[in-house]
């Protein structure tokens, strides 16, 4: 079967018998074209099936609306459901402003890479990044003035817009619920500590530790890289160099799960022997067993201020960071 060729202007003008300039001021949403004209055009349009062409809107427009959300890391991290979860929160309120969701997943450490020539070239109206190693790609965009919202604290102090969760104040609740509970020789498991949210969750483990007088051991930081392989490697050998280990703060509920399994594997139950923590609250968290204590950050409402953040940009409003508040939610494991 023959496709259907894509519809015109032209053909719209030529069967519902008016201008391509009065089908252009329809489409375009002109109140003053005469109401028979405009519903003989709109008719056209509903039985030819036109679609705009993005391209040629976004000439005449100089709008795409497409908005880039860029995750600086490779595939694999789509096994945490924290992915999931942001995007739809971001996706859902760009598509009730008639934006939409372009998802790139990749290294954003060149500036002069394929990604930084993508997001230079006009074919978005802004770009969201997470997980961000460097600034340098995002410093070179803003300065093109390509709006611009990262998700998590910028490396240094800059006027960069963000909004991110409270990592130092939920590492450091984290640690020091495992410290009240009793006990002793408390380790944890580190996320990717190249960025900023790593290197807070750590600095809040370390705070706890400093609240009593103590400084933990070198030995029981291990440093993971927020998969559930990570964590139940590092867990293996936390316990292998230091079997009197009893409670571990891992930085998400992915490596959480990993340190349990490991545990367990080792003879030893959860919280009895080793209480564990994870962070993030996801649904992993939620229906694991045991329960897996752990401190809630809002996942969707870290994408929505995100996207609202974006969009205040492109309607030129003052925009001020964000910093979400965190829970920590107890259940068995700890």
């Amino acid at each position: 079967m023959t496709p259907r060729p894509r519809a015109t202007y032209s053909m719209i003008a030529k069967e519902a018998g008016v201008s391509e300039a009065t089908v252009s001021r329809v489409l375009n949403g002109d109140s003053r074209v005469d109401g028979d004209r405009a519903k003989s055009v709109l008719d056209v349009v509903e039985r030819l099936g036109y679609r705009k062409h993005r391209a040629a809107t976004a000439l005449a427009s100089g709008r795409t609306n497409l908005i880039a959300v860029v995750i600086d890391n490779d595939l694999s991290i789509f096994s945490d459901p924290f992915w999931g979860t942001v995007t739809s929160g971001i996706s859902r309120v760009l598509m009730e402003n008639e934006l939409q969701t372009l998802l790139l997943v990749t290294s954003v450490s060149s500036i002069d890479g394929p990604v930084a020539h993508y997001l230079q070239a006009g074919e978005v109206d802004g770009a969201i990044f997470f997980q961000l190693h460097k600034d340098a790609l995002v410093r070179k965009l803003a300065k093109t003035g390509l709006p611009i919202v990262i998700a998590g604290s910028p490396h240094a102090a800059t006027d960069f817009v963000f909004v991110d969760t409270d990592n130092f104040g939920g590492g450091h609740a984290a640690t020091k619920h495992l410290v009240n509970r009793g006990c002793k020789k408390v380790a944890i498991i580190t996320g990717d500590i190249e960025t900023v949210a790593g290197h807070q969750r750590l600095d809040g483990y370390h705070q706890a530790y400093r609240e009593l007088g103590r400084v933990p051991a070198k030995a029981l930081t291990a440093y993971g890289d927020y998969s559930y392989e990570s964590g139940k490697r590092e867990m293996a050998r936390l316990l292998a160099d230091q079997s009197d280990i009893d409670g571990v703060f891992a930085c998400n509920d992915l490596m959480a799960l990993g340190a349990i399994a490991a545990i367990e594997e080792r003879g030893l139950t959860v919280p009895n022997d080793v209480a564990v923590i994870g962070f993030d609250d996801s649904v992993v968290a939620q229906t694991s067993r045991p329960g897996l204590t752990s401190v809630r950050q809002d996942i969707v409402a870290l994408g929505e201020a995100a996207a609202e953040l974006m969009i205040a940009q492109l309607r030129n409003e003052p925009v001020e960071p964000r910093i979400l508040p965190t829970q920590l939610v107890i259940r068995a494991s700890a």
